[in-house]
């Protein structure tokens, strides 16, 4: 196997490893990793159609509406009328989702620190600039 088919592999584990130990984590939250991204998304931005939510955090139509959905039914988030557009509602974070977040990322973060600890701070740095760079590089591929 070659090192880009090597490093593809690699990259896909790491991922996988990741987001099982955060939705884990989560789990106490009652959300998961795809629910923090919304959340994540409105606290940053305010309130946004569902489809400008689809197009910043690159999930499916159907897969949006069933987190926002569910975002809805804990009390996280509501779908408000768009002021700017009457046909179209945007998808507002409440009180009660800005309150999850906070814990939700607290929980995450010490997920991820837990994952890293074989890591030195200066391996993390590197790693984080290493990733930021591929994505970068990916997106401007897409």
């Amino acid at each position: 196997m070659n090192e880009s088919a090597e490093i593809g592999g690699q990259l896909y584990l790491a991922h996988r490893y990741a987001r099982a130990a955060a939705n884990r984590a989560l789990q106490v939250h009652g959300v998961e990793l795809r629910h923090l991204g919304v959340l994540g998304v409105l606290a940053q931005a305010g309130p946004l159609s569902q489809a400008a939510l689809i197009a910043r955090l690159q999930l499916d139509k159907s897969s949006m509406v069933y987190i926002v959905d569910e975002l809805e039914r804990q009390g996280l988030a509501e779908r408000r009328r768009n002021e700017r557009d009457r046909r179209s509602y945007a998808v507002s974070l409440t009180e009660a989702g800005r309150q999850r977040l906070v814990a939700a990322t607290a929980t995450t973060d010490a997920a991820m620190a837990e994952l890293l600890a074989p890591f030195t701070a200066d391996e993390r740095v590197q790693l984080h600039g290493l990733l930021a760079r591929f994505i970068n590089h990916a997106a401007d591929a897409s």
